[in-house]
């Protein structure tokens, strides 16, 4: 007859199938490093936008179509995150973040070496197939691998991992786009996985396969409806499209998207559960993250653009000044859960978006002498009203679902705010930015007023998209009162360290 483990916490460890109870550290490190650099990638080229422009070809006069830079990377984003994961939970989570990251690099090293826009686009797309799947993959390793009591925390560290690279991504590029070339910034990835490849590939094993099936089909249907969408709100600003063409594109894109709302309803194993829409506060959620994603974008692609364009800084300094607003997300996340318990969930998240409408206000204001401390404090302002909607938005809508669809319905709001990002950047680069490139490559060179003219048309097209990014976020309140108080509670700030009873 076996003996009782001396120590219950390691046999619980060992009684997890494909996992070596020592290397609990070092697997938590390696698949957190993998989540930091999949969303470090997501919004690094915000600051290497003209460089890559410049590397492939694309006039400034074409700018309209850089937001497929960055939206070919958000499309394969959007649609990894909740297909993969079930994937991985049919064929294995170690298996399948392999391949993941696998993906990834080679998306990486294939985005080096692209020579035209349409070639970076699809590159940028397979290496978010793999930086997308790395999420949803890595939190079904750390709660599998951690004890019920230590999951919380290590899904903390994953969750801060993603934030953490998605708000440091345009200091990087930033930077090394000085000293590496923009090609240089994804050669470095491979250095960088490396270590996390062999760290899994010696302290995971995957268990049995599962005999549930995958719903590869409302996949295919979501990536159609999204990339129709972005491609019918991206176009040239003075050289359109026949209406009649942009009209066949947004049928298209409602079509496909009725037949993954059909999919998703009929299919034993949705992809999303879209009945958890029919709850007010998640659909609310929902809608409030979605333009509070639009918004959040506007900022993080005009801020390094307004930097080079207007201010004549170098990319570094552009990531250095996004860095004044996206600094204040955390902060203000950790507020607005305090706040909460004493506002309320409504109350604190319209609070968050009419803070950040005031900030994106007070910068339409901005001219090419703008300076401190107007110029950081509009910044932080407005990152601060985003941070405080973090916290109140995602506790609402986890908390108008059941326990066992909390995984889910993060899922969900986090895929809300992407495709709110996809449709911002879409709108930005080719209605307001585009538009300037347009206008400014009209200008003869001759001109004796053309530097005066073409700084007019820079500050004005910055003026009017912190103006309409105001409005967004404004609108934004409405959704945000819909959410529901929530549990209101005033405790002191202490309370957040104290353990539990």
């Amino acid at each position: 007859m076996s003996q009782p483990s001396e120590n219950p916490l390691a046999a619980e460890r060992a009684a997890v199938p494909g996992v070596r109870a020592k290397s609990s550290k070092w697997l938590l490190i390696a698949v957190g490093f993998a989540v930091f650099l999949g969303a470090l990638d997501q919004t690094v080229v915000v600051t290497l936008l003209k460089p890559i422009m410049d590397g492939v070809n694309v006039p400034v006069d074409q700018f309209y179509r850089a937001a497929w830079i960055v939206n070919g990377y958000i499309l394969g984003y959007v649609v990894a995150m909740p297909l993969m994961g079930r994937v991985a939970d049919v064929y294995g989570h170690g298996r399948i973040f392999l391949l993941a990251i696998a993906i990834f690099l080679a998306g990486s090293l294939w985005v080096s070496a692209c020579q035209s826009m349409n070639m970076l686009v699809v590159a940028r797309a397979v290496q978010a197939l793999g930086g997308g799947a790395l999420v949803p993959v890595s939190m079904a390793i750390v709660a599998e691998h951690l004890p019920p009591e230590r999951r919380a925390l290590g899904l903390g560290f994953l969750g801060a991992a993603a934030e953490g690279g998605g708000l440091l991504g345009p200091l990087w590029g930033g930077s090394l786009v000085q000293i590496l070339g923009w090609r240089g910034h994804f050669w470095v990835n491979v250095p960088l996985c490396l270590p996390i490849i062999l760290v899994v590939l010696y302290n995971y094993r995957d268990k049995g396969r599962s005999k549930a099936s995958v719903d590869y089909m409302g996949g295919l249907l979501l990536a159609g409806a999204l990339t129709a969408l972005a491609i019918a709100l991206t176009d040239d600003p003075v050289a359109a499209r026949p209406i009649a063409l942009t009209a066949g594109l947004y049928l298209l894109a409602a079509v496909f998207a009725a037949a993954f709302i059909w999919r998703e309803f009929v299919t034993d194993t949705p992809m999303l559960a879209l009945s958890l829409f029919r709850s007010l506060p998640f659909a609310a959620g929902n809608l409030t993250h979605l333009m509070m994603g639009g918004g959040l974008i506007v900022a993080m692609v005009s801020i390094p653009v307004f930097t080079i364009a207007v201010q004549k800084g170098s990319y570094f300094e552009g990531g250095l000044n996004l860095m004044r607003l996206t600094v204040m997300l955390p902060v203000g996340a950790v507020l607005g859960g305090y706040l909460a318990g004493w506002l309320g969930y409504h109350r604190t998240t319209a609070l968050g978006m009419a803070i950040s409408a005031l900030g994106f206000f007070l910068m339409r204001f901005w001219g090419a002498d703008i300076g401190d401390p107007q110029y950081t404090l509009n910044l932080m302002l407005t990152g601060l009203g985003f941070g405080l909607v973090i916290a109140p938005v995602s506790a609402a809508v986890i908390n108008s679902v059941a326990e066992e669809q909390r995984a889910t319905a993060s899922a969900v709001l986090t895929v809300m705010r992407l495709v709110g990002m996809l449709i911002g950047v879409a709108l930005l680069t080719s209605r307001g930015l585009g538009q300037f490139y347009q206008q400014a490559g009209a200008i003869p060179l001759d001109d004796p007023r053309y530097k005066e003219l073409v700084k007019g048309l820079e500050v004005g097209t910055f003026s009017d998209t912190f103006t309409v990014a105001a409005i967004v976020c404004l609108a934004a309140v409405v959704p945000a009162l819909l959410i529901g108080r929530g549990a209101v509670r005033r405790f002191r700030l202490t309370e957040i360290w104290r353990a539990p009873h």
